[in-house]
């Protein structure tokens, strides 16, 4: 990544920016970075929000820390998880820094197995939006409100994977609003909406943001909004009326509060911090990046520093009984989440018309799959097909069940 610099910042320029939490902060701090490469971990695959928000944000750091070069780097994984791991563990020297969804304050919450992280211990540089969530529904359902998403049966909803943001809210809210969700995990990016326009899913609980134009453009809708101060959809809690469930949605209404984040592996020296936080403050503040946010339609309203740590330690402080709440909504039982396995590749075999076919896995190796003529989704070149338009060595796209069985979409070209 490459760009001009637009100003020159200085410890100076720290201390009246007010983002240092030191006394002084010395020139070297700044030109430490000179010369220097930083990664940019963003915890998701290429495509949507936090990929445009963490490349956004490396692009104008960069240009705010003179003589640094950026590099972006995809960690995918785990629902955030992965990415978040390697940040907290990389060597504390500035060098290292990255964004991921706020989801994982519920993993930190209820003590999930897989985190090795404390987040109350990150070195915070600063979060750029307040990002509500929002539930969205595919243009193809016939679902049009809150109310009848409660009285519908079944309803698939598409997540990126277990500790996620989507993942947390979507599994607390289905329990404790008894909704008729189904959840299946394995959508990074932008690849739920794709679902929706394919008729995989019907839904997902995500921030509006990364919703705004999928919905403008015709293929879904809003039906419920967890804070935010758009009045153009009803808010969730207009809908609850138990104490439990509206503690809930409070709790993902803080989380949307801190969108967007960027943060650091702890111990960074406080320089160097007082650094980046100067860099982030700058670019946020840089007019081009606003121009460029409005126009792709992405909300700004950065914090910065010591407060974003302070927002980060009020999420983490919840009574024991709103994390019981969590943590039972968490629990995972038999078949409430299906993990599915996405291959790309060409068709190997074909039989009974289109009943069943063969194709690589992921790890290479074939796989054979029931095709069903109504609850596996087909299109070729874009449109709805059936399974008798499937032909061997057609490139597809293929969506099934962890460990095989039934196909539950193929997008061919």
């Amino acid at each position: 990544m490459t760009g001009r610099n637009r100003f020159k910042v200085t410890a100076g320029t720290a201390l009246a920016l007010g983002v240092g939490t030191m006394a002084h902060a010395q020139q070297a701090d700044f030109e430490f970075f000179k010369g220097k490469t930083v990664t940019y971990i963003i915890a998701t695959s290429p495509g949507g929000g936090y990929d445009y928000y963490g490349r956004l944000v490396a692009e104008y750091m960069q240009r705010h820390l003179p003589g640094s070069t950026f590099v972006v780097r995809n960690m995918p994984g785990a629902g955030h998880i992965i990415g978040a791991n390697f940040i907290y563990a990389s060597k504390p020297d500035g060098l290292t820094i990255g964004t991921f969804n706020t989801g994982l304050i519920y993993s930190q919450l209820i003590g999930a197995d897989a985190i090795k992280f404390d987040l109350n211990k990150m070195s915070w540089i600063g979060k750029a939006a307040t990002d509500p969530r929002v539930l969205v529904i595919s243009e193809k359902s016939p679902i049009k409100t809150f109310a009848e998403l409660k009285a519908s049966k079944e309803v698939i909803f598409s997540t990126s994977g277990v500790g996620s943001a989507g993942y947390a809210e979507t599994k607390a809210l289905s329990d404790v609003l008894g909704l008729p969700i189904k959840i299946v995990t394995g959508y990074s990016g932008s690849e739920d909406q794709l679902a929706m326009r394919r008729g995989e899913v019907t839904g997902v609980i995500n921030t509006r943001s990364s919703n705004e134009e999928f919905v403008k453009n015709g293929y879904g809708r809003f039906i419920a909004q967890i804070g935010g101060r758009e009045k153009d959809v009803p808010q969730l809690s207009s809908f609850v009326q138990d104490p439990d469930a509206k503690a809930l949605v409070a709790l993902i209404q803080s989380q949307g509060d801190i969108a967007r984040l960027t943060a650091g592996p702890p111990g960074i020296p406080p320089g160097r911090l007082v650094a980046l936080r100067a860099a982030y403050k700058a670019a946020m503040e840089d007019k081009e990046l606003q121009e460029k946010a409005a126009k792709g339609g992405r909300p700004l309203e950065p914090a910065y520093g010591e407060d974003v740590a302070a927002m980060v330690r009020a999420a983490l402080n919840q009574s024991p009984k709103a994390v019981a709440i969590l943590k039972e909504a968490l629990s995972e039982p038999a078949g409430q989440v299906s993990s599915t396995v996405k291959a790309m590749g060409p068709l190997l075999e074909i039989s009974d018309s289109g009943k069943r076919i063969t194709v690589n896995g992921p790890d290479g190796k074939p796989v054979n799959l029931e095709v069903s003529s109504s609850r596996t989704r087909i299109t070729v070149a874009g449109k709805e097909a059936q399974r008798g338009q499937l032909k061997v060595g057609q490139e597809c796209e293929i969506t099934y069940p962890l460990g095989g069985s039934e196909a539950a979409a193929l997008a061919c070209k």
